[in-house]
C-alpha cells in the first residue's frame, strides 16, 4: 500500500518509513494516555470514571491503638473500657496494640470482610465465631486449620470465654476482657458480702435477759 501512497505523495518509501516509525514510537506514550482518561463508547468519546471500590466491608473499629506508642504490644491490666462489657485485644500479629469492643456476635479470620480481619497466613478466611448470650461469651471454632486454642487448649465446638481468657490461633494471641458497670461491680460486691449475726454471741457472752425470781 505504501508503494502506491507514497509515490503519488511525492515522499521517499524509505523515508516515509523511518517518519511512520518515529511517529508509531512518540504516538504510543500519547495513545495511551488519552485511552487511560477517555474511552470510545456509543455516545461518543466520554472521560473514564474514577475506580470506586464497591464491596462493603463490615470490619468493626479499634477501640483504641497503641501502635507507634513505644509500649508493650502486651495491654496494660486494668485497662478500663466502660462502654463495652466485653473486650478482645490483640496482643501479637497484625492487628496488636489494637483492641475491640464486642456488642454482637463477630467473625473472625483471614477473609477481607471478616468482622475482626486478622491477615496471616496460619489464620484459615472464616477462622472463628464469637457469639454472644446475654452477659456470656463464647467462641466456636469454624474449621479452621490450625485450630482455636484457649488457655492451651484446643477448643471443641462452643466454648465459654471468661475474664482474661488467652485466645490463640496459631502464633496469634488474643487477650479477653469483661468490665463492670460500676453498679453491676457494686451489686456483686454485695451478693458476695458474708454479713454474721453477732446477736447470738453477745448474747451468750453476757448474762442473759433478767428472769424474775420467787422468793
Amino acid at each position: 500500500m505504501g508503494d502506491i501512497v507514497f509515490p503519488a505523495m511525492g515522499l521517499d518509501d524509505e523515508v516515509a518509513s523511518r517518519y511512520l516509525l518515529v511517529g508509531a514510537i512518540l504516538g504510543f506514550p500519547v495513545t495511551f494516555a488519552l485511552a487511560w482518561f477517555f474511552q470510545i463508547t456509543p455516545q461518543g468519546i466520554v472521560k473514564t470514571p474514577s475506580f470506586v471500590e464497591r464491596r462493603v466491608l463490615t470490619n468493626i473499629s479499634p477501640i483504641n491503638d497503641r501502635r507507634g506508642k513505644a509500649v508493650s504490644t502486651y495491654f496494660r491490666r486494668g485497662e478500663e473500657h466502660p462502654d463495652f462489657r466485653w473486650v478482645l485485644s490483640a496482643e501479637t500479629g497484625p492487628l496488636s496494640g489494637l483492641s475491640f469492643g464486642v456488642t454482637r456476635p463477630l467473625t473472625m479470620g483471614r477473609a477481607l470482610d471478616c468482622d475482626v480481619a486478622v491477615v496471616s497466613p496460619h489464620v484459615s478466611r472464616m477462622h472463628a465465631r464469637l457469639d454472644l448470650e446475654g452477659d456470656r461469651l463464647f467462641i466456636e471454632d469454624l474449621g479452621s486449620s490450625n485450630g482455636t486454642v484457649v488457655n492451651g487448649k484446643e477448643t471443641q465446638g462452643r466454648h465459654r470465654l471468661q475474664n482474661d481468657d488467652e485466645v490463640r490461633f496459631h502464633d496469634i494471641i488474643f487477650r479477653v476482657s469483661e468490665h463492670f458497670s460500676g453498679g453491676r461491680a457494686e451489686h456483686d460486691a454485695m451478693s458476695m458480702t458474708t454479713f454474721i449475726d453477732t446477736t447470738r454471741h453477745d448474747m451468750k457472752a453476757g448474762d442473759g435477759p433478767d428472769e424474775d425470781k420467787t422468793s
